[in-house]
């Protein structure tokens, strides 16, 4: 017997408007008026304006490589940031700045994988295996039940908590996302159309390998594999799609690989026999990455297993756990062993896999999501109660502090509550944008009415345990990017010091040799304050970064340097900058 049985009015629809209300909503609070931040998203910008550089140079070999001067990145897949460059160059003709091009790249990248999850849901829930046993005439169609659980899926993508700021950033994680997306749409698609979706599966898979490393892309091919020994419904038509994925990424690998090891020094030029070593390291760096394991060794990454995903993929992770017990005598049907494929090969490879361990887990939001939604079915009164309480409580307490937080840094009282913001903020006072908090108040007040709405006594949709979840973290990130988007720039960018640098340079031109200095301070300087980076230290600046012990000492004089400033980033102790100026008797020297 079927386990569950959804009526007409469960399988009601999510209105369409509303869901991509809040999925706008949840991607572009943070994309207008803030500064490329620290770390992987500037370091992300970085690597897409160099290939840009590259590309308005006619520099074909330096725009194949992720990179920064001097700096080369094999961690940082080039895949992404060759469309990012691409669409830059295409595009340069527009009045358009290049960091706010690349955000929107992203958030299209992120709609996207939010389409791709609702049309494998649909697909997959639509088939005759799992409609349920109907012995009265009361279930809802096909369709419409299909409809109803790819909106669920949705909203359980769009209320994973760990995902709110990642998918904002500008890095490969946050691409591979997609990857995931279109990789389980793929399989969904198989089952009808086999061939077509062979040819789209080996992109993908080699979209993966350059985006995420080798690990990734062989963490797609698996679950294909296990499809296809594990589920009738695959094995009929594993073999023409394997065979047109394989050769699909036989073919793209070949053609990267020839690119990449290629012998571009035949004509003997200084630039071609150093991009052709460029080239050479970037690979060998590349392939040591790939089997060089965790970043912090097995035994951190199996610790991190352990302890990250409880907190990161909450609240999809308690639904999805849930649908696969309930419906274990099922797990064979093609709706929930193709997420459940996906998740065991990331979670098989992820102890051998480079990188950090979030980094490597994200993808898996995805499948979880789908499977959540379609667990929703079986979910007990208990359980879809304590998903609203906590959603109202957690998430409005988190908005009522944000306001308190707020009104207090803007007009100083209470006091303590106005100096712990100033501190957190880097500014005494909050600037008063108008416009943003009549915004924040409207999304304040549709939630609380939204609220309202869900705890009355309306038709018991499917949706309906996960929409207050959704909804409630999309709040919390539109108020934090429109109250304190100003303090979070300052805390989280280096504009403020490259104007500093910046200043500081205009004693004499030239290119700056860097020394210690982490890649999201190289791309941030560069981007901000325009520094020419070079790769040899035969420049006229230098800048070194300090950190740890270093940091205790006074700013050391260098022989045959001139110490010219010395800084940091505003409130910021746990990392120091000095820049000096090679001296006019060590340049008459040399």
């Amino acid at each position: 017997m079927k386990p569950f049985l959804v009526t007409e009015p469960q399988a009601g629809r999510v209105p369409f408007w509303g869901l991509l209300f809040l999925a706008l909503l949840y991607a572009l609070p943070g994309l207008i008026g803030r500064d490329p931040w620290r770390g992987d998203d500037a370091v992300g910008l970085g690597v897409a304006y160099n290939m840009l550089l590259a590309l308005r140079a006619g520099e074909f070999d330096n725009w194949l490589l992720s990179r920064l001067p001097g700096v080369l990145l094999p961690d940082e897949g080039p895949f992404p940031f060759w469309i990012a460059s691409l669409l830059g160059w295409l595009t340069q003709a527009l009045p358009l700045d290049f960091a706010l091009l690349v955000r929107l790249l992203w958030v299209a990248c992120w709609l996207a994988s939010l389409l791709l999850c609702w049309r494998a849901v649909y697909r997959l829930s639509k088939r005759p295996e799992w409609i349920p046993h109907d012995p009265i005439g009361i279930a809802a169609s096909p369709r419409k039940l299909a409809a109803a659980l790819a909106d669920s899926s949705v909203l359980f993508l769009l209320a994973t908590v760990g995902l709110v700021e990642r998918v904002h950033e500008t890095s490969p994680e946050a691409f591979a996302i997609l990857i995931m997306a279109a990789a389980f749409y793929c399989l969904a698609w198989s089952l009808d159309s086999p061939r077509k979706a062979g040819w789209a599966f080996g992109t993908v898979i080699v979209a993966a390998w350059l985006s995420k490393g080798l690990w990734f892309g062989l963490a797609l091919s698996l679950s294909l594999m296990i499809l296809a020994q594990a589920s009738a419904h695959w094995q009929s038509i594993a073999k023409a799609m394997i065979l047109r994925a394989a050769l699909t990424v036989a073919a793209m690998l070949a053609l990267w690989f020839g690119l990449m090891y290629r012998d571009g020094s035949e004509a003997g030029l200084a630039e071609n026999l150093r991009a052709n070593a460029q080239r050479l390291d970037w690979m060998a760096a590349w392939w040591a990455l790939q089997f060089s394991g965790p970043a912090k060794g097995l035994g951190v990454r199996l610790y991190d297993l352990a302890r990250e995903p409880w907190w990161f993929f909450w609240p999809v992770w308690p639904a999805a756990v849930w649908a696969l017990w309930q419906l274990r005598d099922r797990i064979r049907e093609p709706s929930l062993i193709a997420p459940a494929s996906l998740i065991s090969t990331i979670i098989f490879l992820s102890p051998f896999a480079p990188g950090s361990s979030l980094a490597w887990l994200m993808p898996l939001a995805v499948p979880l999501a789908a499977l959540a939604a379609l667990g929703l079915p079986t979910l007990r009164q208990g359980l879809v109660q304590f998903m609203d309480w906590y959603a109202v409580l957690i998430y409005g307490l988190i908005a009522f502090m944000f306001w308190a937080y707020f009104l207090a840094w803007l007009i100083g009282w209470p006091e303590p509550m106005a100096y712990r913001m100033g501190i957190l903020a880097r500014s005494e006072q909050a600037a008063d944008y108008w416009p943003g908090l009549l915004a924040g108040l409207a999304i304040s007040l549709a939630w609380v009415l939204l609220v309202r709405w869900r705890l009355s006594r309306q038709p018991s949709v499917l949706w309906k345990p996960v929409l207050l979840a959704s909804s409630g973290l999309v709040l919390i990130w539109f108020l934090f990017q429109i109250l304190f988007l100003e303090g979070h720039n300052r805390r989280n960018s280096y504009r403020e010091m490259a104007a500093q640098v910046s200043e500081s340079m205009r004693a004499s031109d030239g290119c700056v040799h860097a020394e210690d200095l982490r890649p999201g301070v190289q791309a941030s300087l560069q981007w901000f304050a325009g520094i020419q980076f070079a790769e040899s230290g035969k420049c006229q600046w230098l800048i070194i970064q300090d950190s740890g012990e270093a940091l205790r000492r006074i700013a050391p004089r260098l022989a045959g340097w001139q110490l010219q400033w010395v800084g940091a980033r505003r409130g910021e102790k746990q990392e120091r900058f000095r820049l000096y100026l090679r001296s006019p008797s060590a340049e008459s020297d040399r």
